[in-house]
C-alpha cells in the first residue's frame, strides 16, 4: 500500500494528458491526488482480490496496471479484466506501456484466465491504436457513462490472454 500515493500521482497526470478534449475540463481540473490515493489504498489492500503491477524508473513509480476478474454479467469465470493501465505521459511511446500491458496479461494467465476484456472511452484514438497493436478488438458491447455532465460512450474490447 506504500505505492498508493505514487500511483495516484501517475493516474492523475495521465488522465489530465490523455483526456484533454475528451472529457470536460472541470472533470480533469477536479482530479485529486488525495482522493485517488484513498482509492488506490483500497485496491492495494490484499483483501481486494485485485493485482496491481507498477513500473518504476529511478525509484519512482511511472506507470501501473490493475487486473482482476471480469465484472460484466456476461463474462464467464475464465474472463479476466484489465481494469486500468496508465503511464506517466513523459513515457508514452517508449515501449514501457507495451511491457506493462504484457505483464498484466501474464498476471491474468497466471490466475487461470484465458480471455480478457477492458473498457475504453470510444473517442480515445490514442488508446485505440495501442490496444489494436496489442491484439485487442471491440466485442460489440457498449456502456454509457457521465463525467461532469458529459455523456460518454465506452466500448468493450476483448482478446485471448494467451495470444502474443
Amino acid at each position: 500500500m506504500e505505492d498508493a500515493a505514487a500511483i495516484a500521482e501517475v493516474h492523475v497526470a495521465s488522465w489530465r494528458a490523455a483526456y484533454v478534449g475528451l472529457l470536460p475540463p472541470a472533470v480533469l481540473d477536479g482530479l485529486s491526488v488525495a482522493q485517488r490515493t484513498r482509492h488506490w489504498r483500497r485496491v492495494l489492500d490484499p483483501s481486494s482480490g485485485e493485482q496491481v503491477v507498477v513500473v518504476e524508473r529511478d525509484g519512482q513509480v511511472v506507470g501501473f496496471v490493475e487486473v482482476g476478474p471480469a465484472e460484466d454479467a456476461d463474462a464467464g469465470p475464465a474472463t479476466g479484466q484489465l481494469r486500468t493501465i496508465y503511464l506517466h505521459p513523459d513515457l508514452w511511446g517508449t515501449g514501457v506501456g507495451r511491457r506493462i500491458h504484457d505483464a498484466a496479461l501474464d498476471r491474468l494467465a497466471g490466475r487461470g484466465f484465458t480471455r480478457a476484456v477492458l473498457w475504453m472511452l470510444s473517442t480515445n484514438a490514442r488508446a485505440e491504436g495501442f490496444y489494436i497493436r496489442q491484439g485487442w478488438a471491440r466485442d460489440g458491447r457498449i456502456r454509457v457513462q457521465q463525467f461532469g455532465g458529459a455523456v460518454v460512450i465506452d466500448h468493450r474490447w476483448a482478446r485471448d490472454v494467451t495470444a502474443g
